[in-house]
């Protein structure tokens, strides 16, 4: 409970240093990933100017021959270096500090969102604490810190739950689906933790929105896509959502609402389940999103490129989407992928993250366009496929 009120106690530096400046050309990205490359690929297209702060020699940013360095985001040192080279910081992870972030902030560096931002965005706790005072219904959640009250948690959901870290998870990490005694005793986290036990919920389907916020206020939304999960990790995505009109609405003012309460700037990515046709928010992304990868062929702007218009202060770009349909499937393979987009023909676009491999391990994405959503579903999974197993010859 401490972290949400020292959260809280730093809106003045948010406001203060990330609110009213306006920054100029160069973007430093905390990250080397492959949303880093995105962004750098939507900076070119406006101009900006890009430098990563990579965790590892062989991220990918270095793939693509950008500029960039190795050091530590949690290192104040380090974002110092970033910051003297840019004009504003931003994310293409959740791995930071918000304490760190908000001493740059103190120190006169804007960050895009800002350090109560992504106090919240960096922490299930603190967005479990969000949606509750904001009256937004999400799976029932009780907060343990210990072994003990873990499993008398999972007692009280009749035995099955799901149990995620307050901080540290992504893309399945972190997140225990197997709530046996014996699985949650060798998967529970040592030392001094925060996890989140939920009900398990039959969901029917899941729909994210992307929302992109200025530090004005204004706001641009996305509309729904539905997201498939596989292990964990989202596998397929795809627009239409082919949901009712009415809950595309309300997903998207629900993101809207919880964009406007934690000061994004920059944008944010709201997962939802859907169950008896009502919404459950799941969690939040203030950062480019896997599920907004299809916006580059199927909207009138691209997440990443709305994202740097909105922290470098442009005016947001139209997203509308330009194309009957659009799926995007991940490839997962064996063999390091190419370090640059490739197509097979003009409905289909790859996109290799130039990435070193390792199982399971996302090393880029495919996103198909069609007329309709089953016919670019099928076109990017059979592409998707065709690359995984090209990566698996000799």
């Amino acid at each position: 409970m401490a972290a949400a009120s020292d959260a809280l106690g730093l809106e003045f530096w948010s406001l203060a240093y990330s609110s009213h400046m306006a920054p100029g050309h160069r973007v430093g990205i905390v990250g080397g990933g492959q949303l880093a490359v995105m962004m750098a690929d939507a900076a070119d297209d406006l101009g900006l100017e890009i430098t990563s702060l990579a965790q590892v020699t062989d991220d990918p940013i270095f793939s693509f021959g950008r500029q960039g360095f190795v050091g530590d985001a949690l290192a104040l040192d380090d974002l110092r270096q970033l910051a003297s080279n840019s004009d504003v910081l931003t994310f293409d992870h959740e791995l930071v500090d918000y304490r760190v972030l908000a001493q740059l902030e103190t120190e006169g560096v804007i960050v895009r969102p800002g350090s109560t931002t992504m106090a919240i965005a960096t922490d299930k706790e603190q967005q479990f604490e969000l949606f509750e005072r904001l009256g937004i219904a999400q799976p029932d959640t009780i907060v343990v810190s210990d072994l003990a009250s873990a499993l008398d948690a999972i007692s009280r959901f009749d035995g099955v739950a799901v149990l995620k870290t307050a901080r540290g998870g992504y893309d399945g990490r972190g997140v225990l689906l197997d709530s046996s005694e014996a699985a949650v005793r060798e998967w529970f986290p040592t030392g001094q933790t925060t996890v989140l036990v939920q009900r398990r919920v039959d969901v029917e389907i899941e729909v994210a929105v992307q929302v992109v916020r200025a530090h004005d206020g204004t706001m641009v939304t996305y509309s729904p896509v539905r997201t498939v999960q596989s292990d964990g990790m989202c596998s397929i995505v795809h627009i239409p959502a082919d949901i009712a009109p009415a809950l595309e609405d309300e997903a998207m003012e629900i993101a809207r609402k919880i964009a406007e309460a934690i000061n994004v700037v920059g944008i944010l990515a709201v997962e939802f389940f859907v169950l008896d046709g009502e919404l459950l928010v799941n969690e939040l992304a203030a950062r480019p999103h896997n599920s907004g990868h299809l916006t580059i062929e199927a909207s009138a702007t691209s997440q990443f490129e709305n994202h740097l218009r909105a922290v470098t202060g442009l005016p947001l770009g139209p997203t509308d989407r330009i194309v009957p349909a659009a799926a995007m499937a991940n490839i997962v393979g064996q063999t390091r992928g190419e370090p640059q987009d490739q197509s097979f023909r003009p409905d289909i676009s790859v996109h290799m993250y130039g990435k070193t491999p390792r199982p399971g391990r996302k090393l880029g994405h495919v996103t198909a366009i069609a007329d309709t959503t089953d016919q670019a579903i099928e076109r990017a999974l059979d592409a998707a496929k065709e690359l995984e197993q090209e990566s698996e010859m000799p």
